[in-house]
């Protein structure tokens, strides 16, 4: 028997192999994680902007009304901007 004084080839393929791997999981999720942030940055800075429009009275926001189906006497009011949906329920007139 040979003294052994390192690795072999096989076994340094092997853990770059299973690095390889590794790398690519933690690749994935981090850009993942990178566009659920941009979306939710997105989504916040809509809400923001919707809800400043909801108190100030501003005018161009989307706006659409129609009575539940399975509940005719509630009417919902759907606000909108961008992405961004706020949703209110109120007795139908």
């Amino acid at each position: 028997m040979y003294g052994s004084k390192g690795f072999t080839l096989l076994e340094l393929l092997v853990a770059i192999a299973i690095a390889g791997v590794g790398f690519s999981v933690i690749f994935d999720l981090l850009s993942k994680s990178r566009l659920d942030f941009s979306y939710s940055e997105r989504l916040f800075m809509d809400l923001l902007e919707l809800n400043n429009g909801l108190v100030e009275g501003r005018a161009g926001l989307e706006l659409s009304r129609e009575r539940l189906k399975d509940y005719p006497e509630i009417e919902e009011i759907t606000y909108g901007f961008g992405s961004a949906r706020i949703f209110m329920y109120q007795p139908a007139k």
